[in-house]
C-alpha cells in the first residue's frame, strides 16, 4: 500500500514576535496543535517556521530512507504494535497526513485509514498514532481512533 505524499517544498520565513502577522499565525498554530494534540493543523495559510512542520512539505527526516518509505515503516510499526497488544488485525488503507516535531529525533503525529480484518464488518476507520523515531529506534506512544472533529 503506497501512501500518496505530494511534497510542496514550502519556504517558510523566520518569525519574530514583534511582527503582528507572525504573532497572529503563531497563536492560531499553537491553538490548533494543542486542541488536536498535535494531529490537526491547517497549514494552508502558514508563512512562518513554527516548532512543528507538515510532513508533506518534503523535508528529509531520515538519511537511509525517502519519506514515503519512512512513513510506511512508521505506520506499519504502529499498526503491528496495536495488533499485537490488542489482538486486532488492522490493515493499512490510506495515509492522510502527518505533523512532525523535532525532539531527540523526530516525533510524528500521523493520521491514516485502516480496517480491522478481525471485525465482522471490516470498514475503514481513521486512526492516529504518535510515533517517535531516533536513529534506529521507533517508539509508538499513542494509537487511537481519530476523535470526531468539532
Amino acid at each position: 500500500p503506497d501512501s500518496e505524499l505530494k511534497p510542496e517544498n514550502r519556504i517558510l520565513r523566520r518569525g519574530n514576535w514583534d511582527d503582528p502577522e507572525y504573532a497572529r499565525q503563531r497563536m492560531i498554530f499553537e491553538e490548533q496543535f494543542k486542541n488536536s494534540e498535535g494531529y490537526d493543523v491547517d497549514w494552508s495559510n502558514v508563512d512562518y517556521n513554527f516548532p512543528a512542520v507538515n510532513f508533506d512539505w518534503g523535508n528529509d527526516f531520515d538519511d537511509q530512507m525517502n519519506n514515503n518509505e519512512l512513513m510506511k515503516l512508521l505506520i506499519e510499526t504502529a499498526i503491528d504494535e496495536e495488533n499485537e497488544e490488542n489482538g486486532t488485525r488492522l490493515e493499512f488503507v490510506k495515509y492522510v497526513s502527518a505533523n512532525v516535531l523535532g525532539v531527540q529525533g523526530f516525533l510524528f503525529y500521523i493520521t491514516f485509514w485502516a480496517k480491522d480484518l478481525s471485525s465482522p464488518n471490516p470498514q475503514p476507520h481513521c486512526y492516529q498514532a504518535k510515533v517517535r523515531k531516533f536513529a534506529d529506534e521507533i517508539d509508538v506512544s499513542e494509537f487511537r481512533l481519530r476523535p470526531t472533529q468539532e
